[in-house]
């Protein structure tokens, strides 16, 4: 009895984790065919491009600042002096960020025929969401990955509850979906500022400096990440009509199933490498969840052919090829998001950033090489092959290389600190 009981406290933070994980891409699925026949293609494409410009435009607003804070506060520094800390340095690209996404508006409204006021309100969710971001870095270094779950899941349950209570009421204005999801977003971030017990403050001094340093050094990664999962939406609005971008958004929220569980190997990955543990010890942490996405990835290219006019509707058909070809660049997504985060563990972000920036260069150039042509097949393919080049550099740089565990990160603290600050804030 006592060792079915070990069994079940192991497994239900992996159950929790891939549920709350889980239930956006899940929930995604199945509010899809609510959005497409409250929208259609068209509107399914203005909704595509309010809402993915803003997770590109919320990485590069908080510059790799809440990977900073998770992994200072991690180390052993005082966790609530890392977050002020955090806080003050994304003051200015945040700002800087809102311009730049102003001018973008302008020519996003011409294109897709959208008001700019919209546009500019929905994207100033990009303050908050540099806030939320840095909060998530303070819990993810204290390892409450419930208070975490508990968020996602919200989150994932609110937006779900406001399409189906818009496309109830017979709404068809894609704006208006986009600012209750944005709502939903806002109203979910507040559990991350319940009080949660058991945290580890830390005793460890930290510099701005040393928080501008990992974050520079952590930015360049993140930015690369997000911009090699997002660019080939942030630029189809400025090339393509809004239909085309309602099939390449159906394709994409079928392929981000698998990231279910690419996102709990990356988080968990990130987790274990910062404690020192070798790449085989990592491997064998995480292993099950990327054998689950590189099978669920399997799965849905296979099934792709009946899935889509079964969940989304006739219209969207010419959304078939793009999901097959996606969701096989997921299933490398995963692997590479992984060793990204190992290499990022052991306190090299700067390392880790190649990796997406390669696959950042090959989006850009095959963007640049369709040109007026692009698609939403041409574009899945060009996102397919951005993620094989991620995932050949991840391989080049953590075996080739020989990208081994160090004891020391950034800061003077040592990897004892470390073990003793995760050891404590996984016993709670």
């Amino acid at each position: 009895m006592k060792g079915l009981e070990s069994f079940v406290r192991r497994l239900w933070p992996i159950l929790r984790g891939s549920l709350a994980y889980g239930a956006g891409p899940i929930l995604g699925l199945l509010s899809g065919p609510i959005l497409a026949r409250a929208l259609g293609p068209d509107g399914r494409g203005q909704f595509a491009s309010i809402m993915e410009p803003i997770t590109l435009a919320g990485a590069v607003a908080s510059l790799g600042i809440p990977a900073a804070v998770a992994y200072f506060s991690a180390k052993g520094a005082r966790a609530g002096s890392v977050y002020r800390r955090g806080i003050v340095l994304a003051i200015v690209p945040a700002v800087l960020t809102f311009i730049g996404m102003c001018i973008y508006a302008g020519e996003v409204s011409r294109q897709q025929n959208l008001p700019l006021g919209s546009l500019i309100l929905c994207w100033a969710i990009i303050f908050p969401s540099a806030v939320i971001q840095i909060r998530r870095g303070f819990w993810q270094g204290q390892g409450r990955w419930r208070k975490l779950d508990a968020e996602r899941f919200s989150f994932a349950l609110l937006r779900f509850a406001v399409v189906v209570v818009l496309a109830f009421l017979g709404i068809a204005y894609a704006p208006s979906f986009a600012l209750g999801s944005l709502a939903a977003f806002c109203v979910a971030a507040l559990i991350l500022w319940t009080p949660g017990s058991g945290v580890v403050f830390g005793r460890g001094r930290i510099r701005y400096a040393e928080v501008a340093k990992y974050s520079l050094g952590a930015s360049l990664g993140t930015i690369a990440i997000v911009a090699n999962n997002r660019l080939d939406q942030v630029l189809l609005p400025l090339v393509s009509p809004s239909r085309e971008l309602g099939y390449y958004s159906i394709a994409v929220t079928v392929a981000e199933v698998p990231l279910i569980f690419g996102a709990l190997a990356a988080r968990n990955a990130l987790h274990e490498s910062g404690k020192g543990a070798s790449t085989l010890q990592v491997a064998k942490a995480v292993g099950p969840f990327l054998v689950a996405a590189v099978g669920a990835s399997a799965i849905l290219a296979t099934i792709a052919p009946g899935l889509v006019p079964l969940f989304f509707g006739a219209s969207f058909v010419p959304s078939v090829a793009s999901v097959q070809v996606l969701v096989i660049g997921t299933g490398f997504a995963c692997i590479s998001m992984t060793l990204i985060s190992i290499i990022a563990g052991r306190g090299k972000p700067a390392m880790s950033s190649l990796i997406p920036l390669g696959g950042l260069l090959v989006t850009i150039a095959g963007f640049i090489y369709v040109g007026d042509a692009m698609n939403s097949t041409r574009a899945a393919y060009i996102s397919l092959f951005s993620q094989v080049s991620a995932l050949f550099i991840a391989i080049l740089i953590l075996f080739v290389f020989r990208n081994r565990p160090s004891r020391r990160g950034v800061t003077e603290i040592e990897s004892t600190s470390l073990v003793g600050v995760i050891n404590s804030a996984r016993g709670k």
